[in-house]
């Protein structure tokens, strides 16, 4: 058994020196596209780093965005990976339907993702699904299975839509402005041990806001039929990472997802909540580094992340 890795402290003043974001959430430049769905929605599609390098796709969680990801896109991934982030539909600056069809109906989710790999040019991929992005995941492997993929890291992802795995529900999808916009905040409060400064949260709210209460209440009820079966049919490598403090997708998630994927490695972050890509960005951006080496066989995940 692999000796357990120190337990993550929360990013001190240099750690945020060294990982830079702008106050104003700005992102270095990135080449950007649009791609089409089979269901005719445009999808922002984001691309940084380096294009020769290894290639891994990030997918942020509900209403979130791609600026989800800053501080991986700021750190030295973008040195040797290619990195590949978008906007799930409803979110960010991508189409944002109202009629519920378009995120109740799973297929679309799946086929989403599928727009941006073929859209991007992507060969095999690490996909990376954060909380609402482990969904789409399984909503994709159901549709169109792995073959197309490098491996998967499910990141504080929902696999399971059981209320015991799940925090208690906020009023997101209020009538009144005023609860909604608290219940906002609470929930992206709840995404973290340590909060973000002022700046990076103004941003994370704005991002949040952007996302209409049509497509929250869609969202809720996107069906989760055969996941177990899902995962237990993947057949590529997989790392499940998670804050042990998670208040919104419980622990129990990611040892039940481990659990259900032959060879999953699980990653338990001490101290972190539900976004330990954040929280935690040092410690994350290493693993998915060594994630990739190892899936692209230049060199082995480091010990110590090894599943237990």
């Amino acid at each position: 058994m692999a000796t357990q890795p120190p337990a993550p402290s929360a990013p001190g003043v240099a750690a945020r020196k060294k990982n830079a974001i702008a106050a104003d959430g700005r992102l270095p430049p990135a080449k950007q596209m649009h791609v089409k769905t089979p269901d005719g929605l445009s999808i922002a599609v984001q691309e940084w780093g380096n294009p020769q390098g290894p290639e891994v796709l990030f997918i942020h969680g509900l209403s979130q965005s791609h600026l989800s990801w800053a501080p991986q896109i700021h750190s030295s991934l973008a040195k040797d990976f290619r990195i590949v982030t978008y906007d799930l539909r409803g979110h960010g600056v991508s189409d944002k339907p109202l009629e519920a069809k378009y995120y109740q109906e799973d297929r679309r989710w799946g086929d989403e993702l599928r727009a941006v790999i073929e859209g991007a040019g992507l060969k095999r991929p690490v996909v990376v699904g954060w909380s609402l992005g482990g969904v789409v995941i399984l909503d994709y492997l159901r549709a169109h299975g792995d073959g197309a993929l490098g491996g998967v890291v499910f990141v504080d992802a929902v696999t399971r839509l059981d209320r015991a795995l799940l925090g208690e529900p906020l009023p997101l999808t209020s009538e009144d402005l005023s609860t909604r916009l608290a219940a906002m905040r609470e929930f992206l409060r709840a995404c973290f041990v340590v909060q973000p400064p002022p700046a990076e949260f103004e941003t994370m709210f704005a991002y949040n806001a952007m996302v209409p209460v049509e497509v929250q209440a869609a969202v809720g009820n996107i069906p989760l039929e055969g996941a177990d079966e899902t995962l237990r049919a993947l057949s590529v490598p997989a790392l499940v990472i998670h804050g042990a403090e998670d208040r919104l997708a419980k622990v129990g998630m990611a040892t039940r997802t481990a659990s259900l994927v032959r060879g999953a490695r699980l990653s338990m972050y001490e101290g972190v909540g539900h976004a330990p890509f954040y929280e935690a960005r040092d410690r994350f951006n290493t693993e998915i580094a060594g994630f990739l080496r190892e899936v692209n066989g230049a060199r082995p995940v480091p010990e110590g992340i090894a599943k237990r």
